[in-house]
């Protein structure tokens, strides 16, 4: 008997033919194939921004440097998740703070959340919870915590690019996909997850500086865009470090595959919901 895997990416021809065109033309990285993946994500999930990364836990990382944490900050997660999600604190300095779950949902407890809020008032800049599974977190509530408590709103949802608030897309009556409700969405595009990139990540958002934040931290923190300028640009080869930054860029290559496989993400979602159903038989 052929054992079951873990996960495994869905590739066809159309996907083959896309990168090969990338892998012929003039640019593997850096290039205009980047900037069509993100418009395309933004226009399927709602989001004026998208802002692509290497990877996932690159997004989550540059998502909480772009809501500003710093050393004797916390940010406040769920322990149901991969160690990026909470170590993405540390990268900044900051600090974790981790408040239980729902067991009927495995997403964080909105209750348990408020309460570590009012613990710690002021300490807590950041929360980040789980769409676990594909299953949308209770967005609402704590968005309401978020502002109360003046703390930016990351959701992590790399499990649940496609999917709605509500139970289906009927049921949903705002029609909102993942990906517009909190601050900042991180989505990843590692080949377990709902389309991928062979590895990649973005963070979706409708706050135009936190998108300039994350722009700058993928890149180095350089700008070569002139209205960024703070010094009189040499000539159109000028190019600025404004920060410190990383070299946390998703290359051509990876964004052709991106764009190919997110034509048919509405058919992969359902065939996995047709699978997971099959569980609950």
């Amino acid at each position: 008997m052929k054992p079951l895997t873990y996960g495994r990416q869905w590739i066809d021809d159309d996907d083959i033919a896309e990168v090969v065109d990338v892998l012929k033309g003039d640019w593997l990285t850096q290039g205009p194939a980047v900037e069509r993946f993100e418009k395309k994500l933004a226009e399927y999930i709602g989001a004026k921004h998208v802002v692509t990364f290497a990877n996932g836990t690159a997004a989550l990382h540059g998502a909480v440097a772009a809501a500003g944490l710093k050393s004797g900050d916390k940010l406040l997660t769920t322990p149901m998740t991969f160690a990026a999600t909470a170590n993405a604190a540390l990268y900044v300095g900051a600090e974790p703070v981790f408040a239980d779950i729902d067991w009927r949902t495995f997403c964080i407890d909105t209750k348990k959340a408020g309460e570590k809020l009012d613990e710690l008032p002021k300490k807590i800049k950041a929360i980040i919870p789980v769409s676990f599974a594909g299953y949308p977190v209770d967005i609402e509530s704590l968005k309401v915590m978020a502002r109360e408590h003046r703390a930016v709103l990351i959701e992590d949802a790399c499990h649940a690019l496609g999917g709605y608030r509500g139970s289906n897309q009927e049921d949903c009556v705002s029609k909102r996909k993942i990906g517009c409700d909190a601050d900042m969405t991180v989505f990843s595009f590692h080949p377990v997850k709902h389309i991928t990139t062979g590895e990649g990540g973005a963070v979706a958002t409708d706050n135009a500086e936190f998108a300039q934040r994350m722009r700058l931290f993928r890149n180095h923190g350089i700008t070569r865009a002139l209205g960024d300028f703070i010094d009189q640009p040499d000539g159109p080869w000028h190019c600025e470090m404004q920060e410190l930054g990383y070299n946390y860029r998703l290359s051509d290559i990876n964004c052709a595959l991106g764009l190919s496989q997110l034509k048919r993400l509405d058919s992969f979602v359902e065939r996995r919901r047709e699978l997971a159903a099959l569980w609950h038989v």
